[in-house]
Order: structure tokens, then sequence, then C-alpha cells
């Protein structure tokens, strides 16, 4: 089912743009499955549930796009002044647990190999951050984080995520995002 409000998600930071997968892709001429297959690696998916492990050749990428989309929001993510794809972001909304009035978006993402360790992930979160700020209906942003993904726990942690709860290897982090104490990173520390 796709949602309306993370439907019309679009980030532009620094460096980056996102945006609805198909919209982009179609917009400057790139293939959504190819960018799946090379985005989507052992090494990418070690941290995600065991049924995305492995190689995503173009039959399983195509897929896993299908599958994607009758699910949620997916956004591909590029440079911004190179449109070279850097990863996805998958979105999906649900009612708030403590605002029932509200919406939670659960956020995951997956980055290239070849731009770990840029700051990417952090400048795509806070990114997110900023747009979800401007929506009201959102209340709160949360992800799961397998318990040894030291990276992506500080992603969220540096945006101003908090812990929450714990199950099944997974710590979960939540975000309000009309929080006056929640606080994303400023775009100087973005790059770090």
């Amino acid at each position: 089912m796709r949602h309306d409000t993370v439907a019309q998600c679009s980030i532009c930071t620094d460096r980056l743009v996102a945006a609805e997968w198909h919209t982009l892709a179609d917009r400057h001429g790139l293939d959504v499955v190819s960018i799946v297959s090379r985005v989507l690696t052992p090494a990418t998916t070690q941290a995600l549930p065991p049924e995305w492990h492995g190689n995503f050749d173009r039959e399983r990428a195509t897929r896993f796009v299908a599958a994607r989309d009758q699910e949620s929001p997916t956004l591909l993510v590029v440079e911004q002044h190179t449109i070279l794809p850097v990863g996805i972001m998958i979105l999906f909304e649900s009612v708030d647990e403590i605002d029932s009035d509200g919406v939670d978006v659960r956020l995951g993402y997956v980055l290239a190999e070849p731009v770990w360790g840029r700051g990417i992930a952090s400048e795509l979160v806070s990114g997110l951050i900023e747009w979800a700020r401007a929506q009201p209906s959102i209340v709160t942003l949360s992800g799961g984080v397998a318990h040894d993904n030291v990276a992506s726990t500080r992603v969220l942690t540096r945006n101003g995520f908090v812990a929450t709860d714990s199950h099944a290897g997974q710590q979960t982090y939540r975000l309000d995002v009309h929080s006056p104490e929640a606080t994303s990173i400023q775009p100087h520390q973005r790059h770090s």
C-alpha cells in the first residue's frame, strides 16, 4: 500500500537528492533495477533481514523492485551534482505508538559500498528529518538497527534518535521530529 505522506518525500541536502525511485530514475535516464543490482551486495545487505542477503542479479533485483513498489515508498538517493546513484531509502508509514493521530515513519537505507565512510548516511537522515518536520502529520521517525551495526547506530544517534526497545537482535531508535530537544546534525557536521 502506498502512503500519501511518504510517497511525496523529496530530500535535498548539500550533496544529495532523494525522491521516489521511479520518478527520479526516469527524470535522469537511470535504470532502477540496475541500480538495485549495484547497491545490494553481500556486504551492503549483511545487516539486513536474511531474505535480503546475497547477490542481486537482474532477475532478483526486478523482484525486489516489484516487492518494494507494492509495500511502501522507496527513494533513490543520488549525488546532487553528478546524479550518481549512491543508495536507496525505504519509508513505511504507520500510526504512531504514542500519538494515535500522528504518523510514525519507519526508515531503512542501504548505501553503495564506494560511498561508505563519507558521511552520506548522516546527511541523508538529516535531510529526512528536515523534510519530516515540514509534514504536520509526521510525529516520529524510527528505525531498527542490528546490534552489531555500529555505523548505522552512530548515524541515528548523531541525528538525535534515542534507543527505545530491543528485540530479535535489533535495537529500535526513535525521534520525535517536533520536539525542541530533537536536533539533526548541522550542515558543517554532515561530512564528517
